[in-house]
C-alpha cells in the first residue's frame, strides 16, 4: 500500500477495509472488485467480470480452523457459534461497512471451500511457471 500510494507500483490486490478510507479520501481509485459480485461500499465499481476478465475470481476470505484431529462435535459447536453470531444485526452491520461479506456453513463447506482455493492457485502458480 505504502508503495502505491508513493507512485511506486501502479496497481494492487487488496481487501476492501484496507483501502476503504484511501479510496474515500479521493487517494486510491478502485478499479474492479476481484469477486463475483459487486460490493455495498463501492457499489459502482465493476466486477472484473464486468471489466473483461470473468475467469478471475481473488475475493479474500477468512475462516477459522483449528488443529487436525479436534473432535468433529467440537467443530460443530464451534461452527453453530460462530454461524448464529453472523445473523447478529450488530455484526453484519460492521462487517458490510467494511465491506465483508459474511457466508457462514458447515465445516464441511469451509473444508470443501479451500480445498478447491488451493487447487485453483495451485495451478495458477503452475501456469505462471512458479517453482517450488
Amino acid at each position: 500500500m505504502t508503495d502505491l500510494l508513493a507512485g511506486r507500483t501502479q496497481i494492487m490486490f487488496s481487501a476492501v477495509s484496507v483501502v476503504l478510507p484511501h479510496i474515500q479520501a479521493g487517494t486510491l481509485k478502485a478499479l474492479a472488485w476481484a469477486a463475483p459480485k459487486r460490493g455495498s461500499v463501492l457499489p459502482d465499481v465493476p466486477t472484473v467480470a464486468e471489466v473483461g476478465l470473468p475467469e478471475l475470481d481473488a475475493s479474500i476470505w477468512f475462516g477459522l480452523m483449528a488443529p487436525a484431529g479436534t473432535p468433529k462435535d467440537t467443530q460443530d459447536k464451534i461452527a453453530r457459534t460462530l454461524n448464529a453470531a453472523l445473523k447478529s444485526e450488530e455484526l453484519r452491520g460492521q462487517l458490510d461497512k467494511m465491506g465483508y461479506v459474511p457466508l457462514g456453513g458447515t465445516p464441511e463447506d469451509f473444508t470443501r471451500y479451500v480445498d478447491s482455493e488451493l487447487k485453483k492457485w495451485t495451478a495458477a502458480a503452475e501456469a505462471a511457471g512458479t517453482k517450488k
